[in-house]
């Protein structure tokens, strides 16, 4: 073998040797970098009473291999490195590192070739296993006690109140993933359900952006905070559908409508806030008849204007009440006056713009409208007015009929809403309760609670009153404010499976004299006569017996 080739082979043999004490240090220090930061995760987990996830532990065995290769690539021992080693250990004063040198400068001669084979009938009988790999004791004794701790840390279970959180956070997880799929088919139902007046208040867009905007959470807090909040914007629409003064009004008008035997049956209705109904009754009173015969159409006239006209006096004592003033009497008397002044053509123009302001008019107003229309048509009809004039009447009358009507309806509607929108709203605080419930198995249970009734079969029992009377109670002065989170905390009432009892219940019951027993306690008890007056009534009666014997006495003799 050639002297170049023995000298390459050594320094290759060398060089391997080199990189197993590399791997050996790069490893003991990555395992040492790997288990500290593997103890310190586990430490965290330990102390909150947590146990430690076997996730932490597959990365750590994953990223020592790994970080030790790519750190073992980066850096390799080379062919100069491997003879200054080789040099300094075997004592072989720079001869590897100067052949090294003579050949990357390619120079030659005998001078050259004498010393490189000097060099190698040196390394020929040396052995690079020789060279000491370094174990790291220290970083492996430490690594050792980190990983065995890591493993003991490892087996410790979780606390039992960590145990029941995570409980808490699984049921409240599945508990909102349910909530949120009941909320949304209501919202839904609601939508499809709902009748035609109700969909021109229909907000079904925002009300489907609520829905979407729950989320799924483990946090039972952030989950109570999303449906009071859900709970307050139902409770904030279902105010502004809120139909109070409306009701008071067509209430007033059904005791009205009620005084006219014709019109009783419509009064009645809407007293029973049958709105629609009512509309409907009101809506076959609309004006039909040929204007070119005046009896028959005055004779159709009359029951609807006598309903306008109640309806009219209903409304003006709800304005009064309320404050109000009618706009319908303004624009009423402007017509009135303009007619007067210009002419049937100003009343019909006139008639015209009161018709279209009269569109987004209240209720109150729209009841006054139609008053006033049915005199402007009356009118029309006594003075035998053109049959254009008194059809334009009669259509006018038969609008602010229809829009009554439709007022009417739109107020059932609202009303109606209204009440599915706070139906909403405690099925949201049903969902609350449901969350902080654990007793409940399903939130079909808890939002329908009779629909599972309890219990095995009707029991007896006995009550014995300890006082019958009461006392008054008396107002302190304090005011308390109830915080908290729904459904949770101290209470007195609590919920008990039918079979989770024995299902009889028993109590002895003696017949004493109760009441006989407690007034000689109270007579035992009683210590307020005080001593002195005890000692003068004693002296009276012995005074009273020693007058006694000397009578006697004095008898005797």
């Amino acid at each position: 073998m050639a002297a170049h080739d023995r000298i390459a082979l050594f320094l290759a043999t060398v060089r391997a040797r080199l990189e197993q004490a590399r791997g050996i240090r790069l490893f003991s220090i990555i395992l040492l970098a790997v288990l500290i930061a593997l103890t310190g995760w586990c430490l965290v987990w330990v102390l909150q009473g947590y146990a430690v996830p076997r996730l932490g532990y597959v990365l750590a065995a994953v990223a020592v291999p790994l970080l030790a290769l790519c750190a073992w690539l980066i850096q390799r021992t080379t062919d100069t490195k491997a003879a200054h080693v080789a040099d300094d250990h075997f004592g072989l004063k720079d001869s590897l590192t100067s052949y090294l040198g003579f050949s990357k400068e390619h120079r030659e001669g005998e001078l050259y070739a004498l010393q490189a084979v000097q060099t190698a009938e040196r390394v020929q009988t040396l052995d690079a296993r020789s060279i000491s790999l370094a174990w790291p004791r220290r970083a492996l004794a430490v690594s050792a006690i980190l990983l065995m701790a890591c493993v003991v840390m490892g087996f410790r279970k979780a606390s039992p109140f960590v145990v029941e959180k995570q409980a808490l956070e699984i049921e409240t997880t599945k508990k909102t993933d349910e909530i949120n799929k009941e909320l949304e088919k209501e919202i839904e139902e609601l939508i499809k359900e709902s009748s035609e007046d109700e969909k021109e208040l229909l907000k079904p867009d925002e009300w489907r952006k609520w829905v979407k905007e729950l989320k799924e959470t483990k946090d039972q807090k952030e989950a109570m905070r999303q449906y009071a909040e859900l709970e307050r914007k139902l409770q904030e629409a279902a105010q502004k559908l809120n139909t109070r003064e409306q009701e008071h009004l067509l209430a007033k008008a059904g005791e009205e409508l009620k005084q006219e035997a014709e019109l009783r049956e419509v009064g009645r209705k809407l007293e029973e806030k049958n709105y629609r109904d009512a509309a409907a009754d009101l809506k076959k009173m609309e004006l039909k008849a040929d204007v070119n015969k005046p009896d028959e159409a005055r004779k159709e006239l009359a029951k609807l204007k006598a309903a306008a006209q109640r309806m009219a006096a209903a409304a003006r004592n709800f304005q009064q009440r309320t404050g109000k003033e009618g706009s319908g009497n303004k624009n009423s008397s402007q017509s009135q006056s303009s007619s007067n002044n210009n002419g049937q053509s100003g009343q019909q123009s006139q008639a015209e713009g009161q018709q279209g302001s009269e569109s987004s008019s209240s209720m109150d107003q729209q009841m006054a409208s139609l008053n006033e229309a049915m005199q402007q048509y009356e009118k029309a009809l006594s003075q035998k007015l053109s049959e254009s004039q008194c059809k334009g009447g009669q259509n006018n009358a038969n609008k602010k009929l229809g829009q009554l009507c439709k007022s009417m309806g739109q107020c059932a509607g609202q009303r109606d809403l209204m009440k599915k929108l706070m139906c909403l709203s405690q099925c949201a605080g049903k969902c609350q309760g449901y969350l902080g419930n654990k007793e409940c198995q399903s939130l079909a249970e808890c939002m329908k609670p009779g629909s599972k009734p309890g219990g095995k079969k009707a029991g007896w029992g006995s009550v014995e009153s300890r006082r019958a009377e009461t006392d008054p109670t008396e107002d302190n002065g304090n005011r308390d404010q109830l915080q908290g989170i729904k459904g949770q905390g101290p209470a007195n009432t609590s919920i008990e499976a039918a079979d989770s009892g024995t299902g009889t219940a028993t109590r002895q019951v003696k017949a004493t004299e109760r009441e006989w027993k407690r007034q000689l306690e109270s007579f035992i008890q009683r210590e307020d006569v005080p001593a002195e007056v005890k000692e003068g009534v004693k002296e009276y009666f012995k005074g009273i017996q020693e007058v006694g014997t000397d009578v006697k006495a004095e008898a005797q003799k």
